[in-house]
């Protein structure tokens, strides 16, 4: 049997595959449970699990799509306390409002 020619392989698929596993997201096929993400401090980074997924305003806007467990999100920007929740993700859709406090001068 002759190996398969490069540029036969499913290569999107695969790179697809690799992207959504390297930003926690999992396998494609697998349920999610939204998450939507609500504050007033849009340039604030998001972290979820220790992964970056983006600025809040973009976060709020788009939302994230969580495989069900625990997860821990935190939200960080300078001159703020961050903002650390753990959340349980299971059927039902999960809201949370960030509110970042500021450091005092």
């Amino acid at each position: 049997m002759s190996p398969v020619p490069p540029s036969s392989r499913p290569t999107r698929l695969v790179a697809l595959a690799t992207l959504l596993g390297a930003v926690g997201l999992g396998c494609p096929t697998q349920q999610r449970v939204p998450l939507a993400l609500h504050g007033s401090v849009d340039d604030a980074l998001v972290t979820i699990d220790d992964r970056y997924v983006g600025k809040l305003g973009e976060v709020e806007r788009r939302g994230v799509g969580l495989l069900p467990g625990r997860h821990r999100i935190t939200v960080e920007q300078v001159g703020f306390f961050p903002f650390d929740v753990l959340v349980e993700a299971d059927e039902a859709p999960l809201d949370v409002e960030v509110e970042l406090e500021r450091v005092p001068d």
